[in-house]
């Protein structure tokens, strides 16, 4: 009897203890899941401020205060609830943020076994990359029309006709992951010493034929029209209420912010569409609001915004600023640039050095990205080459409705240049360019990815 009551006193005792292990890794196991939770959190918030930060840059004092404003935001803030966050450059990459988040992981259950917290920390890094101002005149005269000019499609054309960016869908229906809402931007820059080179203060904005609405005909003609008429694809693709596009240009004012367009002044805004018709094409035209007195908004980088909000065409046009009246003077002082992207189209069939814009010293041992989309109709060699620097790089064509990047090694020795690429490429070849490089530069836009 002493025996069995012993037996049930140790099977007791041990089921007591499996009860207790296995209440120990229950809770256990509650809690580190509350923790892998609030790691999560911690590397959203983490991702998102280091992404904040090196939009600022090379300004660390303000990318140290954006990065922590959106980790409160994330709901981690420095010195509260036990949070710890660090925000500095990158020792080796001038261009690269870190933010490190650290909190420890407050236990529920696991404390009933003497566990009351797990430390959990988190890193993420994000660099800034800086766009190259991409020259819209292709090699030829500012202000003057060529073989080739910017183009558009609206948001219902199909993704193979070579400008990526617009259209909403790809030719099979399925969203486009290209596809821009807003649209591309264009820099019109004024020079401080504008009033000195014209002897005014008034300026003008200019599209030329800023409808997509040809004369004669529905493709690009040398000298006669520069717009591309095109059905959508086929149903079950959506289909627009108009072929002809309506495209919306928007100017905004200089500001200190190239990043960030939310606090951007609108200067004025046109719409042209079908309506327009033959008032407006292969024609230079003002919008209304786009002659004004600088002294308004200053000198500077002034922002012209193009979306198409409907069409399935290509809106073919070109860009210009100076004084208004007379003659057009392409040495006012004015210049406009691709911020970003850049569309073109050719409107015949040629060879065209295009002047892709000036690269700064400081992309000096970096690498330079050249992204094409869709260089294709007849399209034969690129060849890259710099002022500053002896020799070309060979480039690589695009295939139809597919990207292609070329990367060049800028040397270290490198002092700032002014780069081109010669491209021979055939009648109503569209095709859309970035350029970029691995580095931040004050005043400059670019664009933050996550690099860790």
């Amino acid at each position: 009897m002493c025996r069995l009551r012993k037996q049930n006193g140790q099977s007791v005792m041990i089921f007591i203890l499996m009860i207790l292990i296995l209440g120990g890794i229950i809770a256990l196991a509650f809690d580190m899941g509350r923790a892998y939770l609030q790691k999560a959190d911690m590397q959203s918030a983490a991702d998102s401020a280091a992404l904040a930060g090196a939009r600022e840059l090379p300004y660390t004092s303000q990318a140290a205060a954006t990065a922590l404003d959106y980790a409160a935001r994330n709901g981690f803030t420095n010195g509260q609830d036990n949070v710890t966050i660090t925000t500095y450059p990158h020792s080796e990459h001038a261009n690269w943020y870190v933010v490190e988040i650290a909190k420890p992981a407050q236990h529920l259950l696991a404390p009933l076994i003497g566990r009351f917290t797990t430390p959990v920390s988190v890193y993420a890094v994000a660099e800034f990359n800086t766009y190259v101002p991409l020259d819209i005149s292709g090699g030829g005269a500012y202000g003057a029309n060529g073989v080739m000019t910017l183009s558009m499609f609206g948001p219902y054309g199909y993704y193979s006709y070579g400008d990526a960016l617009s259209p909403r869908w790809l030719n099979n229906g399925s969203v486009n992951p290209d596809y821009k809402p807003n649209g591309y931007d264009f820099m019109v820059n004024v020079p401080s010493d504008y009033y000195t080179i014209n002897g005014t203060n008034m300026m003008r904005v200019e599209v030329f034929d800023p409808d997509t609405w040809n004369n004669g005909g529905t493709d690009a003609y040398p000298g006669v029209r520069i717009d591309e008429i095109r059905s959508a694809p086929p149903s079950p693709h959506p289909q627009p209420s108009n072929v002809l596009n309506t495209t919306v240009y928007s100017l905004y004012a200089p500001d200190n912010t190239p990043n960030d367009f939310t606090d951007d002044v609108l200067v004025a805004q046109a719409v042209y569409g079908p309506q327009n018709g033959s008032l407006t094409d292969m024609k230079w035209v003002t919008p209304d609001g786009f002659e004004f007195p600088i002294s308004e908004y200053g000198t500077g980088n002034y922002r012209l915004n193009m979306t198409a909000t409907d069409g399935s065409s290509e809106n073919g046009f070109n860009l210009r600023a100076g004084p208004p009246g007379g003659a057009f003077n392409p040495d006012n002082g004015t210049s406009v640039t691709a911020n970003g992207a850049l569309p073109i189209n050719f409107n015949n069939s040629g060879t065209v050095t295009v002047n892709l814009g000036y690269v700064d010293a400081l992309a000096a041992g970096q690498n330079m990205h050249i992204n094409k989309f869709d260089t294709d109709v007849g399209a034969k060699y690129i060849q890259y080459a710099c002022d500053s620097l002896g020799g070309t790089w060979a480039g690589t064509l695009s295939s139809d409705g597919a990207w292609r990047e070329d990367i060049v090694q800028i040397p270290e020795a490198y002092s700032g240049g002014n780069w081109s690429a010669t491209y021979y490429a055939g009648l109503q070849d569209t095709s859309v360019w970035t350029m970029w490089f691995e580095g931040a530069v004050e005043g400059m836009p670019g664009f933050v990815r996550l690099v860790k």
